[in-house]
């Protein structure tokens, strides 16, 4: 294979976790997800995933480089995370992947996925989003169009109507 590791970014509910799952299981290579690092987290400290203190600068950095330090080391690495595409910049050896998708279709999949109404989850998204983006911003002074900027990215795939099973063939496609 031309690439010994893949990072997958993209927005809530582009599909990141469900490639992330999929490609750990055809590859079975080892695989870190920062989201469920901040996850559990949040459950630990007893805090809100959706409010801005789900990432203190301290964690969130921490676990940025953690990340980066993976992507530079050896061997094989699947990695799910916000920040990873952009963390391996100008790495050669890494299969850089961004997820989008429609906005309302990514509520909807919130929203389902969530059990709440579609007003619910676009209000819950766009407050998510938009407190991750403004902690990125300051603690990197990169702004969200850096963050989706496909020049970016070695393989851009828009999850909005196609199935899982498509997505994980187009990425096993760029694998060869």
């Amino acid at each position: 294979m031309r690439y010994t590791k893949i990072t997958i970014s993209g927005k809530i509910c582009t599909g990141k976790t469900t490639l992330f799952k999929g490609l750990q299981k055809k590859l079975k290579w080892p695989a870190f997800m920062t989201g469920q690092l901040f996850r559990d987290y949040v459950k630990e400290h007893g805090l809100n995933l959706e409010g801005a203190e789900e990432q203190n600068e301290k964690l969130t950095k921490e676990v940025d480089y953690k990340v980066r330090d993976m992507l530079h080391g050896s061997g094989n690495l699947i990695v799910d995370g916000w920040m990873s595409g952009l963390s391996a910049n100008k790495l050669t050896d890494i299969l850089k992947i961004l997820l989008v998708g429609k906005d309302d279709i990514r509520y909807k999949r919130f929203a389902k996925r969530e059990k709440i109404s579609l007003t619910e989850a676009k209000k819950r998204v766009e407050e998510r989003q938009n407190s991750w983006f403004t902690k990125i911003k300051k603690i990197y002074k990169i702004s969200s169009s850096e963050f989706v900027d496909k020049k970016n990215y070695t393989l851009v795939i828009d999850t909005s109507y196609i199935t899982t099973q498509a997505v994980l063939k187009k990425v096993l496609e760029a694998m060869k």
